[in-house]
């Protein structure tokens, strides 16, 4: 099981590291509202119930076009909602292993890329259910002291799966079914009478038939 999700990982870095921007699509970044409209429609589309959409809109597209723009003075608002609508699709889509891995792996991508710089990011992480703060803290520490060693990128995604395990929500297939509580039923079966030996029974007979009282008549 390990095995297949280290490959299903892999596969999944490989697909994760698209090759950059045309020309043409670096210049249309450049347009404050054509670049809000792409990035807003491609984290928008994350949520949207369709899996294959959203495994490649996370793989290949978000962090292609926030790279762009990631090093200028985005609003925090922004970097909230970007980050926000990450956590948003795994909630939609996280029940589905490679959505899973390719919406932890885009999720950690800017966490790591915008956290030193923009401290809402960690207002957002410990609103999700049941985190662990302490293993948040020894995250973000490792994050951003330089003297700190940093653990291997398998380690860290693993780390931050772990931190975005909250946000995962049911599939779509579970969230009606109503539960059935069964209660304990009563024996359904009476035991069985215990048969008499028939030997005994015989014996039983025939001495009935030699007592006094039957002799007498």
């Amino acid at each position: 099981e390990n095995g297949e999700e280290d490959m299903m990982m892999d596969s999944v870095q490989t697909s994760s590291v698209p090759e950059d921007l045309t020309e043409l699509g670096k210049c249309l970044m450049k347009h404050e509202d054509i670049c809000m409209l792409l990035l807003t429609l491609s984290f928008t589309s994350l949520s949207w119930k369709d899996a294959t959409n959203c495994n490649r809109t996370a793989s290949m597209v978000c962090w292609t076009l926030l790279r762009q723009v990631a090093a200028g003075n985005l609003l925090p608002e922004a970097v909230t909602w970007f980050f926000t609508s990450v956590l948003r699709a795994l909630q939609v889509h996280g029940q589905h292993e490679p959505c899973n891995l390719t919406l932890s792996q885009l999720a950690m991508v800017i966490y790591e890329n915008l956290r030193p710089r923009y401290v809402e990011l960690r207002g957002v992480m410990i609103q999700i259910p049941n985190i662990n703060i302490q293993a948040l803290d020894q995250f973000d520490q490792k994050l951003m002291d330089p003297g700190v060693q940093k653990p291997t990128e398998k380690k860290r995604k693993d780390q931050f799966r772990k931190l975005l395990a909250g946000t995962i929500g049911k599939a779509l297939c579970e969230q009606f079914r109503k539960e059935v509580h069964i209660r304990n039923l009563p024996s359904l079966f009476k035991r069985p009478k215990q048969d008499k030996d028939v030997v005994d029974s015989e014996v039983e007979g025939l001495a009935s038939l030699f007592s006094p009282e039957n002799i007498s008549l």
